[in-house]
Formats: C-alpha cells, sequence, structure tokens
C-alpha cells in the first residue's frame, strides 16, 4: 500500500509549517523523513494521520484521499507508533497491545477471542510475547518500544508510521528497533519513521526524505540524500561524510574533529 503526499501545505494561525513537501512511501520500503528540530515533522505525522485536516494539496492512500475518510476507516489502514512514554496507569503488556483492536469491534463490544489471539500473536513476532503479564511501565524503553509496534500491528493497517522510534534508547535497543522495522518492510508494511539521525537513516531506510523548514530539500536512496553538501545545508553545520566498508555505511562527524585525526 503506499502513500503519496502532494504540495501539502498547513499552518498554524499566520505561521507557516509545511510548505509545499510532496513524497511518496511505496509497500515494502522503509522511508525515513530526516531532520533537526522543529523542521514539521510532527506536523506533517499529524496530518498524515488525519488528526489535521485544514491543510493545503493532498494525501492518498492507496489512491484514495484520506480527507474523505472516517476516523475508523484511517484507522484500519494507517497504524501510528509515537515514542515510548508512560501512561498514568500501569497497564499490563498484553492490555497496552489489545488496545490496538479497537478499531476491530463495535463501541459498547470488548475484545473477543479473535482479537486476544492477534494480540499474542503480535507480542510473539516482536519477540517480547514473555513480558504479556508484565507490567508496562516496568519494562525497558527498547521493550516498551516493541510493544508498541505490536499494539500498532493488531490494528492490521498496512501502513505503519513512527515518531522517532529510536529516541532516548540506548544503542542496543536502536539497533533492536531498527532491525524490528526492516523484518516488516520484508512483509509488505510501508514504515514510515521520523528521525534526526543520518547515520541511522542511510544504515536502514529504503528511502530518504530531508526536510528543513517545512520544505523538502532532497528525496532519494540513502546515498543520494545523505551527503556532505546535503547535511551541512539540513543541519547548518560544517560536516564531514566518511564512508566505510565500501560506502555501505556513512558516518556524519563535525570537519573541525574529523580534520584534527
Amino acid at each position: 500500500m503506499s502513500i503519496e503526499v502532494r504540495d501539502l501545505r498547513f499552518g498554524y494561525g499566520p505561521s507557516e509549517v509545511l510548505r509545499g513537501v510532496s513524497f511518496t512511501a511505496e509497500s515494502g520500503e522503509l522511508t525515513s523523513i530526516l531532520g533537526p528540530n522543529g523542521v514539521g515533522k510532527s506536523t506533517l505525522f499529524r496530518c498524515l494521520l488525519g488528526l489535521l485536516r485544514g491543510y493545503g494539496g493532498s494525501i492518498t492512500v492507496n489512491g484514495a484521499d484520506t480527507r474523505r475518510q472516517s476516523a475508523r476507516s484511517l484507522a484500519r489502514q494507517v497504524a501510528y507508533i509515537p515514542q515510548s512514554h508512560y501512561p498514568s496507569f500501569n497497564y499490563s503488556v498484553f492490555n497496552m497491545v489489545l488496545m490496538g483492536t479497537t478499531s476491530q469491534v463495535s463501541l459498547l463490544s470488548s475484545p473477543g477471542p479473535k482479537q486476544r489471539s492477534a494480540a499474542e500473536e503480535a507480542l510473539e513476532q516482536v519477540g517480547v510475547l514473555h513480558l504479556k503479564d508484565k507490567g508496562y511501565t516496568h519494562i525497558s524503553g527498547g521493550e516498551r518500544q516493541l510493544v508498541l509496534i505490536a499494539r500498532a500491528l493488531v490494528q492490521n493497517a498496512p501502513v505503519l508510521i513512527l515518531d522517532e522510534p529510536t529516541a532516548n534508547l540506548d544503542y542496543g535497543n536502536q539497533v533492536r528497533v531498527m532491525e524490528e522495522m526492516r523484518k516488516l518492510t520484508a512483509a509488505g508494511y510501508t514504515v514510515i519513521q521520523s528521525t534526526h539521525n543520518p547515520e541511522q537513516a542511510f544504515l536502514f531506510s529504503h528511502k530518504v526524505v530531508a526536510m528543513k523548514e517545512g520544505r523538502v530539500l532532497a528525496e532519494g536512496a540513502p546515498s543520494q540524500v545523505v551527503t556532505e553538501e546535503l547535511m551541512a545545508s539540513l543541519y547548518g553545520a560544517d560536516i564531514r561524510v566518511c564512508s566505510l566498508f565500501d560506502d555501505r555505511v556513512r558516518v556524519c562527524i563535525p570537519r573541525s574533529v574529523a580534520e584534527n585525526e
């Protein structure tokens, strides 16, 4: 399933946040929206999720305009995974995931055996079924993020949108979450994440969309976007991009540090 964004424009009052954003995200691909804080990534995601409707331009999912769809209908197509968080109540891991099935039952119904089975399968898929009875706030940040991914999976939505999924995670958990995202694309999901980490975008993405000041500076394969010129423009810093392992890895280093080595 594909998402197509065309000439997307949005502002809060007189302040314009998105200025003609256009890109596509395809099935089986991980698309990274790369850029520093404050460039409009969160506003872009709110538009994609149907939370903001008063925008200019268009957003389509498999050719259907999202503004013509109800929130319930859109939830069957697009699932959102926020940054790992602490809810006010310490739900069990299993119940956190079960909440993702609400779009499949009527307003006055509770999840049944089918939904409970799906929740267990999703936890097993991301490798945390053994945590099902633990309190969500009593597990690690990386484990919480995997639980949130499992919750999105039980929506049966083919498009997954993740807001900086590895923020505040240690390196090992960052790798674990990113590898899980790549597995989901191999299973046919369309995955879109926001990040301000160019190395992560290069290593794991199929496509990178670089944003600055509400505009798209570049869209394409990681090797086309993660370049010295573009990273310097994107982050306003003098950066050297070093290629390692026959250009399979790129590392961004401040030029002042690189020249002293």
